[in-house]
């Protein structure tokens, strides 16, 4: 199974000495790297000197030695990169303290190119770009749509006006990939324009920033950059329909994250014919050659980096450790104290105890606490020459059980306050969990103190969570179910690096429990606007159905403005035990399943639960679908969430008139076509006298599965086809005035 690592510890080899001016690059490790300016040193001359060294001791077969590698081929001293015409190269960096960004440096080196102009934009960027996975080097992003675009409307950059929707046409969309890397233009200095340059040929260029226009401030630890657009067009060129190119100076790399140098594909990066890939790429195999000057106004003080402490259900004793260094102006190691302060909810002031070291890592160990209090800590980090770095306070809380429900939030894109809201209407009969936050190690002890649990994946999975849900669902009973809703979007790009399609076998989790037969096709509808779902007749959906009469609405998935959710909803097949609750308009595919066992209840959704919603289809006039214009539009959490009405129900099925089925049912049979067994599930909304028949082609009776009085509600029937022949077979069910046929396919 695949598990995708979505965060990672940052580290940077920074050097901060005495000068206040220091010259940025991306270094041979992959790393960035800080080079002291001299009073009255010119950033050009520097980076000039360092390059022709490495150069000229390359040509003379002498490998250089720095402290990060040796020099010992021309390929590995650089490489040229070509970027065709609108492509854009950019390039992050993060700040060691809070200062101000001089001077962009960079340099093309073809001469043979027809490319003249340039485009520089300053960002404050994505801070989701220093988390990429340290395996992958290469990922498909995507990009922005702009009907004034010559190339198909996609775009590097957000457009002023239009759509504002960020798109990725990588199937394995999630918040590990699909961002928009660029983050925020920077406002004090030429924002929406930049500004266009002349390239020049095999010399190093750069600009003041202050004198074009404004200044470019960075805090400590934030993330910046800048991207170099190439500026020409199709029509530059005088051969037809070959592109412009300038080629620029880079450094291939094979290093660990963070990656540094991310490249927007005009025309696609793999696929030309036509571009299916168009768009952003990280590229951490290369690192563009391009240097910054920055001054920071202050000495950089202690800089730490500090482990995810989270809720735990362990109230003992809890180490706090950290990674902590001290860049002093000699340049070198100083000694430096650290202190852990700590105090529990009902404590008026903090105790504290100074850390211990071990190396770089630092620990000091909180005392004892007591279920259900909340811890407050910080550090403060003073150094030789009395710099302090103080952290802000964090706190975790010694998790109680208050509720028979339990929320997990298995995704990263919200807190988990506005995921109980999403998906349980900010219910408060739930406690809550949040994976990304407090992990999955407890993730065992904490099922195993309720019967009842959702957990929701949002748009893609952060942590997998499987083995734990297939364990706690084996432990339950007869007299003690467990009861799971689960909604999953992209469960099957999780499970599958590559969203292929997948056919579970007898006996496992998504078999046995989920009801899954097959996962796939996946990725059903468009992601740009909304597809409607039809719910079928359940216990669990009948108030949806009910609320779409009353209110002339339709139900659809769509990943809202609200919520910025992504489109990807999967088709499932469902096992012989499992009914369906959700299909498309057809009524032939499957988007959510509802499965029961003698010692459990499942709901299964192949799509996200907080992107449902209701609106009229007179709404869909709105092509764009960037604003919502139904007055009757209504989001799914307003009016009650699935998981409510999942846990209403199996809370107390004979109490809950709710559960009664409003409407007469008849489900395709499962599996179909079938041989020799199949499932037949029907609901009915009082006390009838219930037939189901089954007629061959030439509408001959062939069999009677029931013919009895049954009670209002869900029921199952199974037919066992083996002293009848392969073809096709009706399936009649009829009940007070309803009457409902269903073809059946018996296939020996």
């Amino acid at each position: 199974m695949k598990t995708l690592v979505l965060f990672f510890v940052i580290s940077f080899s920074y050097q901060s000495f005495a000068q206040e001016r220091l010259l940025l690059h991306i270094g041979n490790n992959g790393e960035q790297e800080a080079i002291p300016l001299k009073k009255g040193q010119r950033a050009q001359d520097v980076i000039e000197n360092l390059e022709h060294a490495k150069a000229a001791l390359t040509t003379k077969k002498y490998p250089l030695v720095d402290t990060l590698r040796y020099w010992t081929t021309d390929y590995q001293l650089t490489t040229s990169f070509s970027f065709a015409h609108q492509d854009v190269a950019m390039q992050w960096y993060v700040s060691a303290s809070n200062g101000k960004v001089k001077e962009f440096w960079w340099r093309k080196l073809s001469s043979e190119t027809l490319a003249r102009k340039a485009t520089i934009r300053a960002w404050m960027v994505n801070p989701n770009v220093a988390s990429r996975p340290a395996n992958v080097q290469t990922r498909y992003l995507g990009y922005y749509k702009d009907t004034s675009d010559e190339d198909g409307l996609k775009t590097p950059f957000k457009p002023a006006a239009g759509d504002q929707w960020f798109y990725n046409g990588n199937p394995a969309d999630s918040s590990t990939w699909n961002f928009d890397p660029l983050g925020t233009e920077v406002q004090t200095w030429r924002p929406g324009t930049g500004l266009q340059v002349t390239l020049d040929t095999n010399v190093w260029q750069g600009i003041k920033l202050e004198d074009w226009g404004g200044s470019m401030d960075v805090l400590l630890g934030q993330p910046f950059g800048f991207t170099l657009s190439n500026d020409s067009r199709k029509t530059d060129t005088p051969i037809p329909g070959k592109d412009s190119v300038m080629l620029m100076y880079t450094i291939p790399q094979n290093n660990p994250a963070p990656y540094h140098s991310y490249k927007y594909y005009e025309n696609g990066r793999l696929d030309f014919t036509p571009p299916t890939d168009g768009g952003w790429w990280l590229r951490g195999d290369f690192d563009w050659g391009m240097y910054v000057v920055i001054e920071y106004v202050e000495i950089p003080h202690p800089r730490h980096f500090l482990g995810n402490y989270g809720t735990t259900l362990n109230p003992g004793p809890r180490k706090i450790c950290g990674t902590i260094y001290d860049d002093n102006p000699g340049g070198g190691p100083s000694p430096f104290t650290a202190y852990l302060f700590y105090r529990f909810g009902g404590m008026a002031k903090h105790d504290s105890v100074q850390m211990i070291s071990a190396g770089s890592e630092y620990c000091a160990e909180i005392p004892r606490a007591h279920v259900g209090d909340t811890v407050y800590w910080y550090i403060n980090i003073t150094d030789v020459n009395g710099y302090k770095t103080i952290l802000p306070t964090r706190f975790y809380k010694i998790f109680q059980k208050t509720q028979d429900r339990l929320f997990i939030y298995n995704n990263t894109q919200y807190g988990l306050s506005n995921g109980a809201l999403i998906y349980t209407s900010s219910s408060a009969k739930y406690d809550r969990w949040s994976t990304p936050n407090e992990g999955t190690s407890e993730l065992a002890d904490l099922l195993a103190l309720y019967d009842k649990v959702i957990v929701a994946d949002g748009l893609f999975p952060s942590h997998n969570v499987y083995p734990s849900l297939n364990a706690w669902l084996a432990m339950g009973t007869a007299a003690a179910k467990k009861s799971l809703f689960y909604s999953s979007q992209d469960y099957g790009c999780y499970i599958q690096e590559k969203c292929a399609d997948t056919t579970f076998p007898v006996g496992s989790f998504e078999e046995k429990y989920l009801g899954i037969s097959t996962l796939g096709p996946q990725d059903q509808g468009p992601t740009n606007r909304p597809v409607k779902i039809i719910p079928q007749a359940d216990t669990v959906t009948n108030y949806l159905i009910k609320y779409n009469a009353d209110s002339s609405t339709t139900l659809w998935h769509y990943p809202s403005f609200e919520l910025a959710f992504s489109a990807y909803p999967d088709f499932i097949t469902p096992t012989a035990s499992a009914k369906p609750l959700f299909k498309n308009t057809t009524g032939e595919s499957v988007y959510g399943v509802r499965n029961s066992g003698v010692a459990f209840n499942a709901v299964f959704l192949a799509f996200d639960a907080g992107a449902l919603q209701f609106r009229s289809d007179t709404s869909l006039h709105n092509s764009g679908y960037t604003t919502i214009t139904d007055p009757k539009y209504r989001w799914i959490a307003d009016v009650k969430s699935l998981s409510n009405s999942f846990f209403d129900e199996v809370t107390d099925v004979k109490q809950s008139g709710e559960n009664i089925p409003l409407i007469y049912s008849l489900s395709q049979n499962y599996p179909n076509p079938f041989n020799p067994a199949t499932t037949i599930n029907y609901e009915i909304p009082s006390r009838e006298q219930v037939q189901i028949v089954l007629y061959n082609a030439l509408g001959q009776r062939v069999a009677t599965v029931v013919n009895e009085q049954k009670e209002a509600g869900a029921h199952t029937a199974t037919f066992n086809a083996h002293t009848l022949a392969s073809g096709l077979y009706f399936c009649e069910m009829r009940a007070g005035n309803f009457v409902n046929v269903k073809k059946m396919i018996l296939m020996k």
